[in-house]
């Protein structure tokens, strides 16, 4: 909808989306994708006996559960900024949160891995978004 983003990090393998009254952070399409073609293909060696079908069922089911978003409530949010390199949000029940903690993709921290321009973009969009939301009550 109107207001509605969507950003990646530097290297694309994960992404906040702000959508309605939401924010949802996680795995980007490509990294879902290359991670279920990884599952795929590991999956069609893993034939054989009880232990075969059991591989088989656990790796569907973690692709099936790879696309899923982490998803906050605008409405717990305080405050967003752009701290020391990371998104940072200040929760209403108190406490900050780096949105992904100490999550690494290739050794690197996901949180410090948003380029400062579309951080500050997304924390725009959110302040405007929670001021609005404010506005209508």
């Amino acid at each position: 909808g109107p207001g509605d983003m969507r950003i990646y990090n530097a290297d694309s393998t994960v992404d906040l989306i702000l959508v309605g009254d939401k924010i949802l952070g996680g795995l980007s399409p490509k990294t879902i994708a290359k991670v279920k073609g990884e599952l795929e293909s590991s999956a069609s060696h893993d034939t054989s006996g009880l232990g075969g079908s059991i591989s088989q069922i656990v790796k569907k089911s973690v692709a099936g559960a790879i696309g899923t978003h982490a998803v906050f409530p605008l409405s717990d949010i305080r405050d967003i900024r752009y701290e020391n390199d990371q998104i940072v949000f200040d929760w209403k029940s108190g406490g900050k949160h780096q949105l992904f903690g100490s999550t690494k993709v290739d050794g690197e921290k996901v949180s410090n891995s948003f380029r400062a321009e579309d951080a500050q973009r997304f924390i725009d969009a959110v302040k405007r978004r929670l001021a609005n939301s404010e506005t209508n009550k």
